[in-house]
């Protein structure tokens, strides 16, 4: 480069939650591209001043209308996302939450189209929609078995 300015693509920052109630564990289907149809963890990208913790409680709040006042964070996972031919390279954390009951969700339906709890010891980390939530997963099953 001439002037000297180089220019670094950074990874974008997103949070996902890992929800369990009742030996279960929470699932999203996706309303949108990528992977529309497809299931994932509830959650999403970190805005600018803002924490990861800060992000995911706002993403639980817009897709689910889940308020939490405890998570743990579990891990991170790099992922690709493509976006209108745009291909993102993400890093994506996840947290574990846990609930004593299982509450009555109101869905951001651009968002999400539907939910749905799934026993811990049944579920396929292969049906997850992204690499980074697969991984998680198996992790995440790895850890409590």
């Amino acid at each position: 480069t001439l002037c000297g300015f180089v220019y670094f693509h950074n990874v974008a920052a997103a949070v996902c939650a890992i929800i369990v109630c009742n030996e279960q564990i929470l699932l999203v289907e996706r309303a949108q591209q990528p992977a529309k149809g497809k299931l994932d963890f509830p959650g999403g990208f970190v805005d600018y001043d803002e924490s990861n913790e800060q992000a995911l409680t706002r993403e639980l709040m817009e897709e689910l209308q889940l308020p939490i006042d405890n998570m743990q964070y579990l891990f991170s996972y790099p992922n690709r996302y493509l976006y209108k031919n745009v291909l993102y390279s993400t890093l994506d954390s996840f947290f574990e939450i846990h609930l004593d009951t299982k509450p009555d969700f109101v869905l951001q339906q651009e968002e999400v189209s539907r939910y749905l709890w799934l026993d811990v010891s049944r579920a396929n980390a292969k049906k997850l929609a992204f690499a980074s939530g697969q991984n998680a997963f198996a992790e995440f099953i790895r850890r409590i078995n």
